[in-house]
């Protein structure tokens, strides 16, 4: 299945693991290489690569038919890493 495939099934049901699974292999490369440089390896980055995936999958309904599928991809995972990483810096700071 192709990125674009995958992002129209998700646009229509975020639970399609099958969809989940194709981008999570076609993108490995992209994923690993932008989990690691927000979140470095072990448990933490095991975690946000999950919460990056459900977040993909939630937000496929904004890519547009006419982009790039593996752009979009790649911005989407970075931007969302960003933010994942906020947040955690955010929540630690309400904790101490």
């Amino acid at each position: 299945m192709t990125n674009r495939e995958a992002i129209l099934r998700l646009s229509a049901n975020t639970d399609d693991a099958l969809a989940i699974t194709s981008l999570r292999t076609n993108n490995a490369d992209v994923i690993r290489g932008t989990i690691a440089r927000y979140f470095g390896v072990g448990p933490v980055a095991n975690k946000a690569e999950g919460l990056l995936m459900e977040r993909v999958a939630s937000h496929a309904r904004s890519y547009e038919h006419l982009e790039n599928p593996d752009e979009w991809f790649a911005k989407f995972a970075n931007q969302e890493c960003d933010r994942l990483g906020n947040e955690a810096i955010h929540d630690k700071a309400n904790c101490e």
